[in-house]
């Protein structure tokens, strides 16, 4: 259905202000910092003096690194348990009194341990049972304390120990461990020799159960909470600038300190927000706007207007620019990313995967205008995007392949990483492994890229665009449609193929999608696959027409057109492709059968639309040169001779003819470049037509 102009161009200008209006609204608002430099580079503004008294603040860098050091040099803080050795003597002589008894019962029944010898044992346990729970109480008394295995010298482990509101430094080597308790366990088990042989195995299963008592241990919540206290008190200030004192002078370099000191200012006065006017910024952000978008707006007017014809161009457009912007504004707000791990190099990728180079360009140069507000370095933003831009479009000018995404993606990050090392150099950062740190973003922004294929699919489908890949796809000549079409006309088929040989060669030369103009020519005439008697090149002597008058054999001729959109719809051909079935012959005649009917009938007067095709005529560049090869593909094989002279005559004749025919009046198209055709179409048709060595036969022998 076809839309006026003017209603396009209404609707182009709603969704502008929709876009102008949703970016207005997520513009960061309060007090705008008066300065933009960057790192390494001259300052530019006049010299800068400090209008007011103001903190100079750590960097972000210093900060941490001052936080780690008071992490990784923390004293922690331990308690001692005053109750543990109760539960665990309670423990142990409970399981070792029943020991005792069920040895004392064993030898008692024994006839042949005599009565000193009973009386010995029963001695030698008494002192080790007391002797066992003297050094237990010995070894807590004196305190047993768990070092933990990360700490590689025991003897200089420091800690707090915490006893009554009080914390004492104390060290390692001034306690036993836990090892230490249980070689002095194991010295006193060697000692009783007889018990050993006897009952020694029960006793040991008893030691192995109950754990050494460890009573000095880690304050988990202590320790966390007098960390936190110091992080909490570390200062974010390293000095003051005094009202009056001078930052930097114009032309200086802007180097760390005069970098740290500018943003401290400008901190300043974002935290203080003074003298904020809502109504004014307000007011300053939607004129910045409404100009902004105006002259997007006026530009696609004035030098685009062809994409104003259609409701998707322009939705898609302003649904690209939106995308962008409200992608890095929901990063920004919600999440503690950077911006950088968006893949902005994907956006004009998406673009000129449809349209061409110029407005593809123009509008991700309008998008990344936009998103800049939010970047922290608006400059160095821009500079960088906007270069793996270009790379990202130039990379993917051939786009026939789906491998060229991988070789797209490292040619991106290859770029980053190239502009990021010139800028940190520009900022003269010295190169650590920390500072591998600033080119992850920019890794997973180009690894992001691989979602350029499937999004492309989402996006045909959406917006009924038509890919390379899919051309790729449809111009296999095993394709349903083509197939038939050689199956039920082979002569109609080599048409095509020579056809479409013929567009490719010369929509290369003139610049347009060659690869669209291929595949359209392949599928031009698949309406004949209904009724390939009717037509020339499938018939083999017989000709079906004598039978019909002229005005039917052309209505018979003429309906290969609408059978065609018909097959198209019916194989869901892309509409781009069913473009080529319908105007690859415009609204012109069937010259031969309106000539004869004419010949025949000299007193009466032809009915036009018995003979003419219904068209529409063609509408760009590469549908005019469809309809001029597949004439001139038609008429060089009606020639009685091949030379240079006569094929360069018969394909001006038909073009000219179809020009004053004003089959291009809907087409931009100049004569330098029909000139330019039919040189490319006559060079071709020669190449096909050449001519051939006839080879000797072999001379007869005489056999008399």
């Amino acid at each position: 259905m076809k839309i006026k102009k003017n209603t396009v161009a209404i609707y182009t200008l709603i969704l502008f202000v929709i876009s102008a209006t949703t970016v207005f609204f997520i513009f960061p608002r309060g007090k705008q910092f008066n300065y933009d430099y960057s790192l390494g580079t001259p300052w530019l503004h006049e010299d800068l003096i400090a209008p007011c008294d103001f903190p100079v603040y750590k960097t972000e860098p210093e900060l941490n690194a001052e936080k780690d050091s008071i992490v990784k040099t923390f004293i922690p803080y331990y308690i001692k348990d005053t109750n543990i050795y109760n539960s665990y003597s309670a423990a142990i002589k409970r399981d070792m009194s029943a020991l005792e008894s069920e040895i004392f019962n064993s030898l008692n029944l024994n006839s042949e341990i005599g009565i000193f010898e009973l009386e010995q044992y029963r001695r030698e346990l008494i002192n080790y049972f007391k002797a066992f729970d003297n050094l237990i109480l010995t070894c807590v008394q004196s305190g047993i304390i768990s070092i933990p295995d990360s700490v590689k010298n025991p003897i200089q482990f420091r800690f707090y120990l915490y006893q009554n509101g009080v914390s004492e430094l104390s060290y390692g080597y001034e306690y036993l461990t836990e090892k230490q308790c249980v070689e002095k366990f194991e010295n006193l088990y060697l000692e009783i020799k007889s018990v050993d042989s006897i009952f020694g195995y029960k006793l040991r299963n008893i030691l192995n159960q109950h754990k050494t008592p460890v009573n000095i241990v880690y304050d988990s919540g202590l320790s966390k909470k007098i960390l936190s206290n110091k992080l909490a008190s570390v200062s974010p200030v390293i000095g003051m600038i005094q009202k009056g004192e001078l930052i930097i002078k114009k032309g200086s370099i802007v180097g760390e300190n005069e970098s740290n000191v500018i943003e401290s200012l400008k901190k300043q006065q974002e935290d203080a927000n003074q003298g904020v006017n809502e109504w004014k910024v307000s007011t300053g952000t939607a004129l910045i706007f409404f100009a902004f978008f105006m002259v997007i707006f006026l530009y696609v007017i004035s030098f685009h207007s062809e994409y104003l014809k259609k409701f998707k161009d322009i939705t898609y457009f302003t649904l690209q620019i939106l995308l962008m912007v409200l992608l890095v504004y929901v990063i920004f707000r919600t999440t503690e990313l950077n911006i950088y791990i968006i893949p902005f190099a994907l956006f004009p990728l998406l673009l000129y995967t449809f349209y061409g180079f110029q407005i593809s360009f123009s509008i991700y140069l309008f998008s990344l205008l936009i998103v800049g507000f939010f970047a922290p370095n608006s400059f160095e933003f821009l500079f960088v995007q906007m270069l793996a831009g270009l790379v990202a479009m130039y990379s993917m000018k051939n786009k026939m392949k789906r491998r060229q995404i991988f070789i797209t993606m490292s040619l991106v990050f290859l770029t980053y990483a190239i502009s990021v090392t010139g800028f940190l150099m520009i900022k003269q950062r010295e190169f650590s492994y920390d500072i591998f740190n600033e080119y992850i973003p920019y890794g997973i922004s180009s690894f992001l890229i691989l979602m350029y294929l499937p999004l492309v699919y989402v996006f045909e489908k959406t917006f009924g665009f038509i890919s390379d890949f899919t051309l790729m796809e449809l111009s296999d000549t095993n394709n349903p449609a083509l197939r038939i079409l050689a199956e039920k006309a082979p002569g109609t088929f080599q048409h095509s193929v020579q056809v479409a040989n013929l567009v490719e060669s010369v929509v290369r030369e003139l610049g347009g999608d060659y690869l669209l103009a291929r595949t359209g020519a392949l599928y031009h005439d698949i309406g004949k696959s209904h009724h390939p008697e009717y037509f020339i090149e499938n018939q083999s002597g017989k000709n079906v027409h004598d039978q019909f008058d002229f005005e039917e054999s052309a209505q018979k001729i003429i309906s290969h057109v609408d059978a065609g959109v018909e097959l198209g719809r019916k194989y869901k051909l892309p509409q781009q492709v069913i473009d080529y079935i319908s105007m690859h012959h415009g609204t012109s005649v069937t010259r031969y059968f309106y000539n004869s009917w004419v010949n025949a009938n000299p007193d009466n007067a032809p009915v036009l639309a018995n003979f003419q095709y219904p068209g529409p005529k063609p509408t760009s560049i590469e549908t005019a040169v469809m309809m001029m090869a597949d004439s001139v593909e038609a008429a060089s094989r009606t020639l009685t001779e091949y030379t240079p002279e006569s094929i360069e005559k018969s394909v001006s004749k038909i073009i000219d003819s179809q020009l004053n025919d004003g089959q291009f009046e809907n087409v931009e198209i100049t004569l330098k470049q029909l000139k330019r055709a039919k040189e490319i179409f006559s060079i071709k048709i020669q190449n096909i037509y050449h001519a051939r060595v006839i080879y000797p036969e072999l001379n007869k022998k005489d056999k008399s």
